[in-house]
């Protein structure tokens, strides 16, 4: 009977060898195929802190709280815009007088060039008009001094038959009243050639001052000209100040969750000071900070299973996208010194990014443990 037991005792304590061999081969056999580790993070590439751009005041309005999903170009937050409003109203107003300053000046400048042009048109024709009148007025006069002096002659010549008494004395008073009615017309006509001259002396004065004004039309195209660059100006400043204004709105630059708010409605913040910080869960990876003997077969591309700490039971699944060229500590703020010689070896870890390919992504939060394993490539 104690033989029977002690055959069984052995058979027992040699099942239980076999087992923990089976066990121990599995292990020895899985540690082969896969790399465990359980230095494992969530992390993310678009942990993005949003801030007011180039504009500075009091929080007038948040409309977001943590955890709280934003869609991309949703407005998280409002500044006080009312100095900002109140530039853009001012440039504004400004800029329409401009418009409507220069809109008249160019009105007024279209309008003297038209007067002038016109005037110039008319005094030219008077000019004219005037000199062909003054020369008809000169040819007769100069037919009527030919006639006037063979007229004086032969009042002369009467006279003197007159005195001899050849001609009678009616004979006489013709050609003396022919003369004088001669010399009464040549008188008129110089008179007349006077004032003619004297009209075109006039309207050539007046010619000059048509000339003048188109100075004062040249001055006037300057002054609009300088209205015009005004207006450049002020719609330039009237653009940078809307678009000022504009940012007095914080809209999310992505699609994801709230992950902190710096800020509580009616703080002053600076341009540039973070107000949310909003984390993208599409980008979500898994980082893994694999000991350096444990690289071997792992490489872009092997297929990952990933246990959460904070969620036992459940398994995420996931791919190498990259083995990072530089251990974890050549980053570190205070690297080792080994300039004295003294040195004590360590396994280095190895930065390894996963993809996840498989399950909830909701649920994952930045920053969570885990641990992973990873299906080596051989």
């Amino acid at each position: 009977m104690e033989n029977k037991h002690r055959r069984l005792a052995l058979f027992i304590l040699l099942a239980i060898f076999i087992t923990l061999l089976v066990f121990l081969a599995r292990f020895l056999w899985h540690r082969h195929l896969y790399a465990v580790t359980n230095a494992v993070f969530v992390e993310t590439d678009s942990l993005v802190f949003v801030s007011f751009d180039k504009v500075n005041g009091r929080l007038k309005k948040l409309n977001k709280e943590e955890s709280d999903r934003a869609s991309k170009g949703e407005l998280l937050a409002e500044l006080d815009d009312t100095t900002y409003a109140l530039r853009v109203k001012n440039l504004t107003e400004n800029l329409k007088a401009l418009r409507e300053k220069a809109k008249a000046l160019a009105i007024e400048i279209e309008r003297l060039r038209k007067e002038l042009t016109l005037r110039e048109a008319q005094i030219g024709n008077e000019i004219e008009r005037f000199q062909a009148e003054r020369e008809a007025l000169k040819n007769e006069l100069a037919a009527l001094e030919v006639d006037l002096s063979q007229a004086e002659r032969d009042l002369k010549r009467f006279k003197r038959l007159l005195e001899e008494k050849l001609i009678p004395e009616h004979r006489f008073e013709e050609v003396e009243n022919r003369v004088l009615g001669l010399r009464e017309k040549r008188k008129a006509l110089l008179a007349r050639i006077d004032s003619l001259s004297a009209a075109i002396r006039a309207t050539q004065k007046e010619k000059e001052i048509v000339k003048n004004q188109r100075k004062l039309i040249r001055e006037k195209e300057k002054e609009l000209l300088a209205l015009k660059a005004q207006i450049k100006a002020q719609e330039k400043a009237l653009e940078e100040a809307q678009v000022l204004l504009s940012y007095c709105k914080l809209k999310s630059p992505v699609s994801g969750y709230i992950a902190k708010r710096f800020h509580a409605e009616g703080d002053v913040v600076a341009h540039g000071e973070p107000v949310y910080a909003v984390v993208d869960f599409s980008k979500l990876y898994v980082l893994v900070l694999l000991e350096e003997t444990k690289l071997r077969g792992v490489k872009p591309g092997c297929e990952a299973k990933i246990r959460i700490d904070a969620y036992p039971g459940r398994i995420f699944y996931g791919v190498v996208t990259a083995v990072l060229p530089a251990t974890a500590a050549k980053f570190a703020l205070v690297p080792r010194d080994i300039s004295a010689g003294e040195f004590t070896k360590v396994a280095q870890r190895i930065p390894v990014k996963i993809k996840i390919t498989k399950g909830d992504i909701s649920l994952l939060r930045v920053g969570l443990g885990g641990e992973v394993e990873i299906k080596r490539k051989f």
